[in-house]
């Protein structure tokens, strides 16, 4: 008799289903480590969205001040500087020509800074040639 009621108990216990409370306080932890590390990676996406942005932004915006000085014809030597107006307020360009070791050839450097204290730069620099007649 104490042998069925033995084998009794083992078929009652093998037929319960369900989580013990350990195994549910670990399968939460998991999930909040998760969670954690997933909003983190999120906001680290955000960020290098808008740096990508702006980077292009101002690459841009350098070709454009590039673009500008080469149809000045050839430039003369000297800085210039300034901003870009509304809708681009955050970027501040300054161009600089200078000479070369040849006379029918100048250099033309454009930088393009944005960010706090314009610590973000991107700089252009072509060379433009005189038209020979």
């Amino acid at each position: 008799m104490a042998i069925s009621k033995l084998k009794k108990w083992r078929i009652v216990r093998s037929d319960r289903s369900g989580f013990t409370l350990l195994e549910v306080l670990v399968a939460l932890a998991i999930l909040s480590i998760s969670l954690v590390v997933l909003l983190g990676l999120r906001n680290q996406d955000v960020n290098l969205v808008d740096a990508t942005r702006n980077l292009t932004v101002a690459t841009a915006l350098a070709k454009m001040k590039m673009v500008e000085a080469g149809l000045e014809g050839f430039p003369e030597l000297g800085e210039a500087d300034g901003e870009f107006g509304e809708g681009y307020s955050d970027f501040h360009w300054h161009r600089v020509i200078s000479s070369t070791p040849f006379d029918y050839v100048r250099e033309v450097r454009v930088s393009v800074t944005w960010g706090q204290n314009d610590r973000e730069r991107v700089e252009v620099v072509n060379y433009v040639f005189q038209e020979k007649f």
